[in-house]
């Protein structure tokens, strides 16, 4: 989660309410008005009236005849090209652009591109508080294609589903930390031994939610977790970015981070670094937790067919492409090993969604006076 993010959604109901010209429609949920096309429906409609075996072949005929298909994302950009040129290689006579950017900045262009009632993005692919946003504002639109059937219950939501999966676990220099060394809980990081070792990202307030709440829910009194949390931060550093952290920390400059996308971890060990997330026999005791991230088709699309289709494909040929780079995809992938040894546990989408508690402030106020990591290992 980012810092501002909430607000940046309360301020994206309000253009579209603004907004409410032609081409805008009201679904009746309070203060929304999304950019929507009658002819995106059109299609979304004509493409899902299909058996569920015909409906990939209507949208491939009507996506040929559009020739363009716009994304936004906030995949890295190893996975965004990758995704990019497996899709051409299946779909040559589509062009896809791809909009790269963290998630706050997808958000934010599909604010400013709504207020402007000049809608860029025909699908978009993001953290799930982005597309829980678009969702809530009527932005996406309902797919109800084969591709729902390939994910569980639990990874589908209203008008988005998850493609794939930020694991949350430590990740450690395997030279610094010796595997008797490791922490075998999330507990454990508030132990003085870790003391000037801990790297914290400070924008994961998504981990520091998740974490709590998963205290609170397992007999941990909120004076239990404050003093955790405070021991934790006291034994810390902080520096900004999953793939920086990641990097110092194979470097050997630092020995222990507090969190990393398991996926991060791995293609760092990959690449020869020193770095693990499991332990020597290959598992990790502590709850790990899974954050969803999604794909969804704009109700306002311009190339509503190609989008369809890229929605599906995500949710089928996609998801090797994701496994193929280590991430964790949404769908069983043979030969897929991101989550062996891996204790899982649910993500509180539920409380990071609630906008009565704003969480990025609670973890930067956590975070005030941590000093920044300088290789300090």
């Amino acid at each position: 989660m980012r810092i501002g993010l909430k607000s940046a959604a309360g301020a994206f109901s309000l253009l579209l309410v603004a907004g409410c010209g032609a081409g805008a429609a009201d679904d009746g949920r309070i203060g929304t008005a999304a950019v929507v096309s009658p002819h995106a429906q059109q299609v979304y409609d004509e493409i899902q009236a299909q058996p569920p075996a015909r409906q990939r072949a209507k949208a491939v005929q009507l996506a040929d005849e559009e020739g363009s298909l716009e994304v936004y994302t906030s995949l890295t950009d190893d996975v965004a090209d990758a995704v990019t040129k497996a899709f051409r290689r299946q779909f040559p006579q589509i062009k896809i652009s791809m909009f790269r950017g963290n998630s706050e900045t997808i958000l934010q262009r599909i604010l400013q591109e709504s207020q402007a009632r000049k809608l860029g993005a025909d699908a978009v692919e993001s953290d799930f508080l982005e597309m829980s946003s678009l969702d809530s504002q009527r932005a996406l639109a309902r797919y109800t294609g084969p591709g729902q059937d390939r994910v569980a219950a639990s990874s589908r939501f209203p008008d988005w589903t998850a493609d794939r999966f930020n694991v949350f676990l430590p990740a450690w220099n395997t030279d610094l930390v010796k595997a008797a060394d490791v922490p075998r809980s999330w507990e454990a990081l508030a132990d003085p031994r870790y003391k000037g070792k801990i790297t914290l990202e400070p924008t994961d307030s998504d981990w520091y939610e998740n974490v709590t709440h998963y205290w609170l829910t397992h007999g941990k009194s909120q004076a239990q977790v404050d003093e955790l949390w405070r021991r934790i931060v006291a034994n810390s550093h902080v520096t900004k970015g999953h793939t920086t952290i990641m990097a110092l920390l194979g470097a050997g400059q630092t020995p222990l981070d507090s969190m990393n996308y398991t996926y991060i971890t791995e293609q760092a060990r990959l690449k020869g670094a020193p770095v693990a997330y499991r332990l020597p026999d290959g598992t990790n005791p502590l709850p790990a937790f899974p954050r969803p991230n999604g794909v969804g088709m704009l109700r306002g699309a311009q190339h509503p067919a190609a989008a369809w289709l890229f929605y599906d494909w995500m949710l089928d040929e996609g998801q090797r492409v994701l496994a193929g780079l280590h991430l964790t995809p949404s769908t069983k992938v043979p030969g897929d090993t991101s989550l062996q040894g891996i204790h899982l546990v649910p993500f509180d989408v539920k409380g990071l969604t609630d906008t009565t508690t704003d969480w990025d402030k609670k973890y930067d106020e956590q975070l005030r006076g941590v000093s920044s990591a300088r290789g300090n290992g």
